[in-house]
């Protein structure tokens, strides 16, 4: 049979373990939308107000890379793609394009293959 201290310190256990798997469930994502285009610096304070009001946007930062806005955001609050459709509602008409980075880990496999002999 188990002793106080011994129940104390599951129980303890227990409720951290808790406590780690909900921070692990609302994690940081960090977008990184490049901007291109001969309107895009006359543009970029505007699509940085907006994003910095998108739900589940936590940081904006638009100097850290040259033409790129890098957003930390909570997972499950916005997605990717709603962060980008935010950046091109504040473009509108104009010439610039944002676009979704992608890392060579999370981009898409290529749809053609090369074979080394």
């Amino acid at each position: 049979m188990l002793n106080r201290p011994a129940i104390l310190l599951i129980g303890l256990s227990f409720v951290l373990s808790i406590h780690e798997t909900a921070r692990a469930e609302s994690a940081q994502d960090r977008v990184a939308l490049m901007l291109s285009g001969p309107d895009c610096p006359s543009v970029r304070d505007r699509i940085t107000a907006a994003l910095q009001q998108q739900t589940g946007v936590v940081r904006v930062d638009a100097d850290l890379m040259p033409d790129h806005v890098l957003i930390d955001s909570v997972r499950q609050e916005v997605t990717e793609e709603t962060l980008a459709a935010t950046a091109h509602a504040m473009i509108g008409g104009r010439q610039c394009r944002a676009e979704l980075m992608k890392s060579c880990i999370t981009a898409e496999p290529s749809s053609h293959h090369t074979h080394t002999p």
